[in-house]
């Protein structure tokens, strides 16, 4: 039987699911790339290992396409990921990459009140500042054209922070590229003006956001500096390890997406205990500062308890997060389009 005439393998399947791992180990074919396909790691060959891997494969998938890291948890809403694979393939022994029904999917996700981050999305340039206490360092993470003067990140940290970044822009669905050097020349003295917060010699580029990490060595992962640049200007200064820095600009652009692209939708929002005219001030200011909320205004109060009719561009459970980080206890209700 050829590749091509699997159209679905589960363990439903007629094919024996041995000959089926062989059919796939075997073929030359290429799984067709879509929006709704995804991978993750192949425990073992058995068949407990590959369903193991298509469920995580259709959690990354969720994550991915709905652009919220918290996305894995509505894998709970689907039927086994086993019985909605379109197709999948086994790559190098030690990963699997699947395609999802996608009908199936974006339905399920509508009904959860989820988004789908639709479309091209703004890649990342990132660089690395390296300070080893005698002499500044700097490039690019995974360029192969390394000037003499500058140091290649990766041997600094044996791999593991490249490895970071392609899994997690893997995860994200956002692309990872590093700006070009300087000129070699003048390497040290940028590394040494980007260190003490001077971005000057830092290429140009308004279509991308660019992401600047510092870290001294010896450091830790997980304690290097983030600064964003975007518009032209420098901002947003945090200090985490590689995966939480993609993270975060992820969330932003994704929330951004959701904020500005999806149809308006209303809700009444109950927000309890609101007792006096301070807890409402402050209440407002809070909304008028969420993106998510598009329009507001009060249709009530009973007692301590406001009720609010509210519109949004963005899906309801991101809309239900950017809520929860004013602190108040709410209740949200859909009532239409």
């Amino acid at each position: 039987m050829p590749f091509s005439m699997l159209s679905r393998i589960a363990p439903s399947a007629i094919v024996p699911f041995a000959l089926a791992l062989t059919l796939l180990l075997a073929s030359a074919a290429t799984l067709a790339q879509t929006s709704f396909s995804s991978t993750a790691p192949l425990p073992d060959s058995s068949q407990a290992g590959v369903d193991t891997a298509l469920q995580d494969a259709l959690a990354r998938l969720l994550v991915r396409v709905t652009g919220r890291r918290g996305a894995a948890e509505l894998a709970d809403r689907f039927p086994p990921a086993t019985s909605i694979v379109r197709q999948f393939r086994v790559i190098n022994g030690d990963s699997l990459e699947a395609e999802f029904d996608e009908p199936l999917v974006r339905r399920v996700l509508e009904e959860a009140g989820e988004g789908i981050w639709e479309g091209s999305r703004t890649g990342l340039y990132l660089w690395l500042v390296v300070n080893d206490g005698e002499r500044w360092l700097f490039r690019p993470v995974g360029f192969a054209d390394t000037p003499s003067q500058t140091m290649n990140v990766r041997s600094v940290f044996s791999g593991a922070l490249s490895r970071t970044f392609e899994e997690v822009s893997a995860l994200r669905g956002i692309e990872i590229d590093f700006a070009p050097a300087p000129d070699p020349h003048a390497v040290g003295q940028c590394a040494e003006k980007l260190w003490i917060g001077d971005f000057a010699c830092l290429p140009e580029d308004d279509d991308r956001l660019m992401v600047l990490g510092r870290v001294a060595v010896p450091g830790a992962l997980e304690d290097i500096e983030w600064r964003l640049r975007e518009d032209g200007f420098w901002r947003t200064v945090w200090t985490s390890d590689a995966t939480e820095a993609v993270h975060r600009v992820t969330d932003m652009l994704a929330g951004r997406f959701m904020d500005s692209r999806g149809p308006v939708r209303s809700y009444v929002l109950q927000v309890a205990p609101v007792p006096n005219l301070q807890a409402y001030a402050s209440l407002t200011a809070g909304l008028n500062s969420l993106q998510a909320v598009r329009e507001w205004q009060v249709q009530g109060a009973a007692g301590d308890e406001l009720r609010l009719r509210i519109t949004s561009r963005t899906a309801e459970s991101p809309l239900r997060e950017a809520l929860g980080s004013l602190g108040v206890s709410f209740e949200l209700t859909r009532t239409g389009s």
